[in-house]
């Protein structure tokens, strides 16, 4: 190549360089700014769908339902959950001021008592020392059957409208607990508003189901499942005119079972621990105020 080509390629260089050098910083200084500009915005926030161990899961695993002891109830599966919804409380007044604290009262209190239950009331009722109270119950009782039961001759409509009592002691529940516990709820429910409605002067005692030996445990009958129904129906106490009270604080093991020996088929108590069953609930009474 002789002189004169490589002057005019250097030249043809140089005017190359000043006219693109003005686009290229450009180009630049823009790819630079954007940069700046994404580097400034933090990163979307990364949402992984993570599965908790069984440890720390707060609901307790879905219980398969089997047939309870009483035949006459809605059948369905259900999973136990893990709180206790809020049932309704009615806006009725108390007739009376009561001393809302347990006391200890003498077995005269209860002579003015009715029992309404199923075969654990049916051992008060024979083996305890109520001699002066009336009871409505049988082994089978539910409170899905009340209605259409017949105890000696009478049902429930005619028992709970013809005396006034001073108490109304329920417990029932048992022979469902296998069952639907809405509906088991509903049922409950309706119990305990006709008593209000026709013994308007008296203090509502729902007692909570006995918890069953460990032996005697079943897929429809455990204690998970009765404490979940005890935990329901303690939530229609006012602790104004109806008052919840839990004898599985005297026969539990330390395990929360049933003591196996105070039962022989690991669900009812033996006769002469019905006796201290009476005692108990002579220091569980609620006094009107005069």
């Amino acid at each position: 190549m002789n002189k004169f080509k490589q002057n005019l390629y250097t030249v043809l260089l140089i005017g190359t360089c000043l006219v693109a050098s003005p686009f290229i910083f450009h180009r630049i200084w823009k790819t630079s700014a954007d940069a700046k500009k994404n580097f400034d915005v933090p990163p979307p926030p990364v949402v992984t769908n993570s599965v908790a161990s069984p440890a720390e899961k707060d609901n307790p695993p879905e219980v398969p339902h089997e047939t309870s002891a009483s035949s006459d109830n809605v059948q369905t599966s259900e999973t136990i959950p893990a709180s206790v919804p809020a049932e309704p409380v009615t806006d009725a007044e108390p007739a009376f001021v009561l001393n809302n604290d347990f006391v200890q009262s003498e077995l005269s209190y209860f002579d003015d008592a009715l029992f309404i239950g199923d075969s654990r009331t049916v051992g008060i009722k024979e083996y305890g020392t109520f001699v002066n109270s009336d009871f409505f119950c049988s082994v089978g009782l539910a409170a899905s059957n009340i209605e259409s039961e017949y105890v000696n001759g009478t049902n429930f409509d005619s028992v709970i409208k013809n005396k006034q009592y001073g108490k109304v002691y329920i417990m029932l529940g048992i022979n469902e607990v296998g069952n639907d516990f809405e509906f088991t709820m509903n049922e409950y429910r309706k119990i305990v508003e006709k008593v209000r409605t026709n013994q308007p002067n008296a203090i509502i005692y729902i007692q909570g189901n006995l918890h069953v030996a460990y032996s005697a445990e079943t897929t429809a009958i455990n204690n998970e499942r009765i404490n979940y129904l005890n935990s329901r129906l303690s939530t229609l106490a006012d602790n104004s005119k109806i008052f919840y009270i839990d004898i599985n604080e005297v026969y539990d093991d330390s395990s929360g079972y049933l003591t196996e020996s105070y039962t022989s088929d690991g669900i009812h108590p033996l006769a002469r621990y019905y006796m201290q069953w009476c005692d108990w609930l002579c220091t569980k009474t609620i006094i009107p105020v005069t």
